[in-house]
Order: C-alpha cells, then sequence, then structure tokens
C-alpha cells in the first residue's frame, strides 16, 4: 500500500504540473486546451486523494496522515526535478 500511494502521489504531482501552461508547453510543444487542463487538475487532485487514501490503509488514520506528508514530498521531488533540470527528455517528438 505503501508503494501505491507513493505511486498515486508521483503521478498526481506529474498530473497536476501537466496542467500548467508552461510544463505543458515544454513537453506537449502547445499549450493545453481549457477543458484538458481542467480535467488534468481533478485528475491531479483525485490522484493525491487516492494517495491519501492509501496511505491511511496503510499506517491507520494517525500515522496515515502524517505519512502521506513524507509520501508527497518523495513524489513531488522526481517531478520537480525532472521538470527543472530535464524537461527536454520529456518532449513528444512529432513528426513532420
Amino acid at each position: 500500500m505503501i508503494v501505491l500511494a507513493l505511486l498515486f502521489s508521483l503521478l498526481g504531482f506529474a498530473t497536476l504540473a501537466l496542467a500548467m501552461d508552461r510544463h505543458h508547453q515544454a513537453v506537449h510543444r502547445t499549450r493545453p486546451a481549457k477543458r484538458r487542463k481542467r480535467l488534468m487538475q481533478l485528475g491531479g487532485s483525485a490522484a493525491l486523494t487516492l494517495s491519501l487514501i492509501a496511505s491511511i490503509q496503510a499506517w491507520g488514520p494517525a500515522y496515515g496522515s502524517i505519512g502521506w506528508l513524507g509520501v508527497l514530498s518523495a513524489g513531488a521531488a522526481p517531478v520537480l526535478l525532472v521538470l527543472t533540470y530535464a524537461p527536454h527528455r520529456l518532449a513528444i517528438r512529432r513528426k513532420p
């Protein structure tokens, strides 16, 4: 369950980051449509909520909410590092 919480956290932060114009443009070379942006925001929030649920399932309500903060930090760090230092590696190459 802890690994699942971490994966949901990573997915949530990556989705929320791609909902931002700057990061979406760095990866997809276009700005996101308003509908797509809103769907990514909702999906990222849902993934973070699922991460909280998985943390509570793994550690119980008291320690789960505290452990979730650590899981959030561990999930946000790779997203932050990749989007800061190597966004070109995520860029989707389109055929001319």
